[in-house]
């Protein structure tokens, strides 16, 4: 029996497969898109739109075991086309409703609904894929598709959102699930490719247990600077919520004869290695966020122009996860991998860290961006197929869905730190320039003289002068205040980058030769 129907020609059937993903993989960060826009759309504030990438996050990593148990009940055109019109449905309600709890509803319903997608649509393709070469090919594909996401989106939506309202994205998206179901009522045989299994023993306790945790950290990444913390009794309560969800899931999974996730992958030294570069990869990743800040409200460019300049990213991106497949395919030491890669994103800091000015031209910041996609996409796909083939056959799906989590994490992680840096290391370079503002600094006298005679020049009315000036050497000081806290942070990640790289010689000392073994189906 195959998925496709007899007259669907193999190249066709692997062109649909990806084809089919790409909507669902659009919707991750698609309200990342335009961050100031989405928020102005709903009515509610930035964080609120941050916080609907975790949800999203949330529902992908915590649904990922259960979802194996659906998958083996459906019928593959079956699911194919519940989980397309249910992502159709979804869709609908983020166009048509602005209630915000409606919004955080769905987006994590959609995490869920992706999580299905991936199962699904990897599963298919690994079974089109005979060799080891091909199947190599096809991890990377993916993997790069879901790297390639964020800049991707920029690209795709600047002008749409420049010339539309924001709802166009979810009109569109609505249209794309809609050709979707066509596609899989047409392409697809009703045949099931795999032996049903029944929806029986669903552990729906850890599920519940595994999201509340998911999303109570995500909301403290979001949300914690914002309310100074423990300051805050939602923190509090969030936080106590959190530590006795961790708690009960612990417990529950050391108790259970079938565990949602098997503890026993964390007896495998190498194991708890991969999972920690993958952690500290997706930190280093997520720092790209800064970069977007820095472009819009420093050298001033436009959302169109800020989408360009992602470009390089998606090739450096592409570049990696190519160079990976390769080094892969010929079963090379997988940590002169890690080595390039922590390399390039040490290059990336080093670089903006010594770029990040008033003013600068774009075409100085194509190789940073460039060695950014190339670091990530050298280290994702390695990482990742390490962790899953380093334990125990029987321990795969637990071996990938905590390397789901790990990745969970990492987002998590560097959203804290990003928002730690906002706010805190915004206060603390804001006060320190505060004690330069004084009539005894001449630096001072000059820059408002400086800005004075430049808006008499240009026409501004004499008694409106001084409020002008102080209003446009507040931006300037502002701008200056969020140079500094991009370079603190990216010189953390230069020391971060220097210590992983200190300790993968020392593994490279110990081991010498790591390999990834490929297996015939890994999940993903």
């Amino acid at each position: 029996m195959t998925l496709f129907k007899e007259w669907v020609p193999n190249w066709l059937a692997k062109t649909i497969l990806f084809t089919l993903l790409l909507p669902n993989m659009i919707m991750f960060f698609l309200p990342m898109a335009n961050e100031d826009v989405a928020a102005g759309y709903y009515g509610i504030e930035p964080n609120d739109i941050q916080f609907t990438i975790s949800l999203y996050y949330a529902g992908f990593a915590s649904f990922y075991c259960l979802e194996r148990r659906f998958y083996n009940y459906f019928t593959s055109k079956q699911y194919f086309i519940q989980f397309q019109l249910f992502q159709l449905l979804c869709c609908y309600l983020l166009f048509s409703s602005q209630i915000l709890l409606i919004v955080f509803i769905v987006r994590f319903v959609q995490g869920m609904l992706f999580a299905s997608a991936v199962n699904l649509y990897m599963s298919m393709a690994i079974r089109f894929m005979k060799s080891y070469r091909a199947k190599e090919v096809t991890y990377s594909l993916f993997f790069g598709m879901l790297l390639c996401t964020t800049s991707f989106n920029n690209l795709i939506t600047a002008d749409l959102i420049d010339q539309y309202n924001f709802d166009i994205v979810y009109k569109l998206s609505m249209v794309m699930f809609a050709v979707s179901v066509i596609i899989v009522l047409v392409c697809i045989s009703s045949a099931k490719v795999f032996h049903r299994h029944t929806l029986i023993q669903l552990d729906m306790s850890s599920f519940i247990l595994l999201a509340v945790i998911l999303i109570g950290l995500g909301y403290l990444s979001v949300y914690g600077q914002q309310y100074y913390w423990f300051d805050s009794v939602k923190i509090i309560q969030v936080s106590i919520m959190v530590g006795l969800a961790t708690l009960l899931f612990a417990i529950r999974q050391l108790t259970l004869k079938r565990p949602y996730i098997d503890f026993s992958i964390f007896k495998q030294k190498q194991y708890l290695w991969g999972a920690m570069l993958l952690f500290f990869m997706y930190i280093e990743r997520f720092s790209f966020t800064y970069v977007g800040s820095f472009y819009k409200s420093v050298l001033h460019m436009d959302p169109r122009h800020i989408s360009y300049m992602f470009v390089f990213n998606l090739i450096g991106i592409i570049a990696g996860v190519a160079l990976a497949a390769w080094h892969q395919i010929k079963q090379s030491n997988v940590i002169w991998l890690w080595m390039c890669g922590f390399v390039s994103l040490m290059i990336y800091h080093i670089c903006m860290t010594q770029m990040l000015a008033n003013a600068g031209n774009e075409s100085y910041y194509c190789i940073p961006l460039f060695a950014h996609g190339l670091g990530v996409g050298l280290i994702m796909v390695p990482t990742i197929l390490f962790i899953i083939s380093i334990v125990p056959y029987y321990l795969a799906p637990s071996a990938a869905a905590f390397g789901l989590i790990i990745r969970f994490l990492g987002y998590t992680t560097s959203t804290f730190l990003t928002k730690y840096f906002s706010v805190y290391h915004y206060n603390l370079h804001y006060n320190r320039f505060l004690d330069y503002i004084n009539y005894n600094n001449q630096y001072y006298l000059d820059k408002i003289n400086q800005i004075k005679t430049y808006l008499g020049n240009n026409g501004l009315e004499e008694k409106t002068v001084p409020l002008v000036t102080q209003k446009v050497f507040k931006t300037q000081l502002d701008n200056q205040i969020l140079l500094r806290s991009i370079m603190d942070y990216y010189s953390l990640m230069i020391w971060f980058s220097m210590a992983i790289l200190f300790l993968l010689v020392c593994y490279y000392i110990r081991e010498k030769k790591v390999y990834v073994h490929f297996r015939p189906l890994l999940p993903i």
